[in-house]
């Protein structure tokens, strides 16, 4: 069994797509806590994709804890929106990935900072209060042509890579 660690239907059915490339498997999403903000940022959006991987496996003993933790990091001058995987076996070994990261529209940017949430602000723009559940900023921004789920089912085999070929794996 893989356990999820939202209950968000976006993450689970990322972790099914991309799991279910390799194995028949169970996913369960599992209510947890990120003990990080909201809107995390930098190195807190990588701490809350480990708490949620992490807590998923005490609460469940799944063979798979999945934490995907969507924040905004800083690189190269600009701010981008992605999702950081954390992939944790029951043996406590671990591998790591990301989403596909996006420009931050910059009227967001202040207001992220000051801890107001990307789907409060994307909710506010589309009209859609459930937008994060659904196809989330990356769907409103290319028109349907990459959802949410899309983009972190590619964090998710980023993460998967070094468990899918733990005999390539060069350590």
């Amino acid at each position: 069994m893989v356990a999820v660690g939202s209950t968000n239907p976006v993450k689970i059915e990322a972790t099914k797509r991309a799991f279910s490339k390799f194995w028949i498997v169970e996913v369960e999403g599992v209510k947890v806590d990120s003990r990080v903000p909201l809107e995390p940022i930098g190195p807190l959006v990588v701490e809350g994709a480990k708490n949620r991987a992490k807590a998923s496996l005490m609460k469940t003993g799944a063979d798979f804890g999945v934490g995907i933790e969507g924040g905004i990091s800083y690189f190269a001058g600009r701010y981008y929106c992605t999702g950081f995987v954390w992939i944790e076996r029951k043996d406590r070994v671990y591998n790591t990935g990301t989403s596909g990261w996006f420009e931050c529209p910059r009227s967001f940017i202040p207001k992220l900072l000051m801890g107001k949430e990307l789907g409060d602000l994307m909710a506010e723009i589309s009209g859609r209060a459930n937008i994060r559940r659904e196809e989330g900023a990356i769907g409103f921004f290319t028109r349907g042509a990459v959802s949410r789920t899309d983009l972190y089912v590619h964090g998710v085999f980023m993460a998967l890579a070094k468990f899918v070929s733990s005999e390539r794996w060069p350590g």
